[in-house]
């Protein structure tokens, strides 16, 4: 989903809100937390629909015109007993609509409502574990709006449209379904009746397409999992065209269907803009795995509202622009393929969508990348505060939270590939899309951050908790000065926006510039005020933090070297042997207190000692490869810098 503007929304959801200081805590500790959220809060994001029963099949038959705002039909749910003596059904279902009856083998049972959101059908005979079932239910009337606006009446040059969009919490405002993170029915069939002068989209495969002198009937079947958020139909007098694609997942000489549904004023606009995902989907088929749904279709449909829904296989959307399609297309992986298991990992959908399509932009349209990162960087430190981490899923514009989810969330994925590599990330991207235990299923961020752990065999659990539970972001001071001929002290000092994290463990690429030289290295600080010692075989005249902009930080940087020729340091000691091997002794001219530190030529600190008066000066350095190393000894205000080269044995 993808708001082209921000929406105030005066909108409550069931009970209560649960509101909570994010603080730093790791995964397990997160599950813990979940675990005992009011039950009020849970029930407005799972509900207790489907409790007992899996969902394999809902077959979906409407009769929709565009021109009144209404609906009728009967929604048919094909399921499976979870529990032995299940009797009881729960579906999400708003009471603004009318039950006309209920089947269930061939019988009608005891049904109601239980509040305004949820209805139950009592079965007889009670039904026992393993078995496979149906329960049909006819209904009709005017659906409420919800959200986003679950059932949609507007218009396009005159001519009416119905448009569906049911996340997060609108699919029960006009079908009757269960709406949870727990269970997606195993697939959909979509019977859609309208005027004859018009066309229904939906989900899946378009099977049939029947047509009489008053009507016009379309047979959607979808045969992959589907989360009932997803599931849409739009309705007006379409304009359809299609192509094909190849894509690099497929063998060769097959294709997939791309298919679109516009407005007819809007055709010639679309028939240009439209085909420019085609190479989008052969890039994210390449890049993150093959597309989930290449054995039906994906697709376009135009509607009304602000922006575009990825509904699964046809991503509806108000207009053409490149970025809201690479936008859609991506939440058919990240959302659709692998949806988020809570609307608190809802960053799982969003903030890949958005940075998927930073991508595409990248390198299908030319767009500075950079531009996008220094902007997309200052929109997120606007404000001190926010986690990606959802913290009340009860408010519908903290769950869609522009700076948060969408923005903070593209770059924290930004920041995973930094730490880990290409190589590393995208494998581990590639395997989260194809674990078994995942896809068209849910997933949670730990499960998400496992996949990349095991790709690049790093602990992740620390960059999680400053970067995803933890809030804000931090500022790092860095001051270089001249200690001699070649040899600059850097110093990396930090502070944060929010005092949820303390201390942000940064991978710091830093880039020296000279006349006719540049070189970059990389710093990583475990403490605030940390100092380097660096060899750099050319003079200093500029400094650059992050200069690729990797890091979702503030810089403050000061270069202290035009200054005049350094005299040269007072001499309290001597460094033997140079060249070493297993040892380094220093000789002091009076006997005072000492502190060694050697560093590599990249400014690591490798080892630091510190020698009381008298005690004898000798450190240990078997375990160091061959090659040039810097040591600085540090005596009351004096400072020596030696350059020292270890042998080969």
């Amino acid at each position: 989903m993808k708001p082209l503007s921000n929406f105030i929304f005066y909108f409550v959801f069931g009970f209560f809100c649960f509101q909570s200081n994010a603080q730093l805590f790791d995964f397990q500790i997160h599950e813990k937390r979940e675990a005992q959220l009011s039950e009020g809060l849970r029930l407005q994001e799972t509900s207790i629909a489907g409790s007992g029963f899996d969902v394999l099949h809902y077959r979906c038959e409407w009769a929709i015109n565009p021109a009144q705002r209404f609906i009728s039909g009967r929604v048919r749910c094909d399921f499976r007993i979870l529990a032995d003596t299940q009797s009881l059904f729960w579906f999400d279902f708003s009471s603004a609509l009318t039950v006309d009856s209920v089947v269930f083998r061939g019988q009608s049972p005891d049904f109601g409502f239980s509040g305004n959101n949820l209805f139950w059908v009592k079965a007889n005979p009670v039904l026992n574990l393993g078995q496979v079932d149906s329960i049909s239910i006819f209904y009709h009337g005017v659906p409420n709006n919800s959200g986003f606006g679950s059932f949609n009446k507007d218009s396009h040059a005159g001519q009416p449209i119905i448009w569906t969009l049911s996340c997060p919490y609108g699919s029960r405002d006009w079908w009757p379904c269960v709406q949870n993170h727990r269970d997606k029915a195993d697939s959909i069939d979509l019977i859609i009746r309208v005027p004859a002068n018009c066309r229904a989209a939906g989900n899946g495969k378009l099977l049939a397409e029947i047509q009489t002198d008053s009507s016009r009937t379309f047979y959607w079947k979808h045969k992959h999992p589907i989360a009932a958020y997803l599931v849409a139909t739009a309705v007006t007098n379409y304009a359809a065209f299609s192509t094909k694609v190849h894509l690099p997942s497929q063998s060769e000489g097959d294709s997939m269907q791309v298919l679109n549904y516009v407005y007819p004023e809007a055709l010639t606009s679309a028939s240009f803009n439209l085909p420019k995902v085609m190479p989008i989907l052969q890039y994210y088929d390449s890049l993150a795995g093959p597309y989930p749904f290449r054995d039906e279709k994906y697709g376009h449909a135009q509607f009304g509202w602000g922006g575009g829904m990825e509904h699964q296989t046809m991503s509806f959307m108000t207009d053409f622009s490149f970025s809201l399609q690479a936008h859609e297309l991506a939440h058919q992986w990240f959302g659709n393929h692998i949806t988020c298991r809570s609307w608190r990992d809802v960053w799982l959908n969003e903030g890949w969508a958005t940075y998927m399509a930073a991508l595409a932009e990248r390198r299908f349209e030319t767009a500075n990348f950079q531009s996008w990162l220094n902007t997309t960087q200052s929109a997120v430190r606007a404000s001190a505060g926010g986690s990606v981490w959802v913290d009340d899923t009860s408010n519908i514009n903290r769950v869609f939270d522009s700076r948060l989810t969408y923005k903070k969330g593209a770059l924290l994925l930004h920041m995973l590939r930094w730490e880990l590599g290409d190589p590393a990330f995208w494998a581990g991207v590639r395997a989260y899309q194809a674990d078994p235990a995942l896809v068209y299923g849910y997933a949670s961020t730990s499960q998400f951050v496992q996949h990349l752990e095991a790709s690049s065999g790093k602990d992740l659990s620390q960059f999680l908790q400053e970067w995803f539970y933890g809030q804000g972001y931090p500022t790092c001071s860095l001051k270089l000065s001249k200690e001699g001929l070649g040899i600059y002290r850097l110093r990396i000092s930090q502070t944060t926006s929010h005092s949820s994290v303390p201390f942000f463990h940064l991978k710091i690429p830093v880039r020296f510039t000279g006349i006719g030289h540049d070189t970059t290295l990389i710093f990583r600080p475990d403490s605030a005020g940390q100092e380097y010692l660096l060899s750099l075989p050319f003079e200093v005249s500029a400094m650059a933090f992050d200069p690729q902009k990797w890091l979702l930080a503030k810089s403050v940087v000061q270069v202290l070297t035009n200054l005049a020729p350094l005299k040269k340091p007072k001499e309290f000691a001597e460094v033997l042997p140079n060249p070493f091997t297993d040892s380094i002794e220093v000789r002091m001219l009076k006997k005072e207190a000492l502190k060694i530190r050697l560093y590599s030529l990249s400014g690591e600190e490798l080892l630091q000692k510190v020698f009381a008066p008298g005690e004898p000066l000798r450190i240990l350095t078997h375990n160091l490869s061959s090659g040039s190393y810097l040591l600085l000894l540090e005596s009351g205000k004096e400072t020596m810098v030696r350059k020292v080269l270890k042998a080969w044995k």
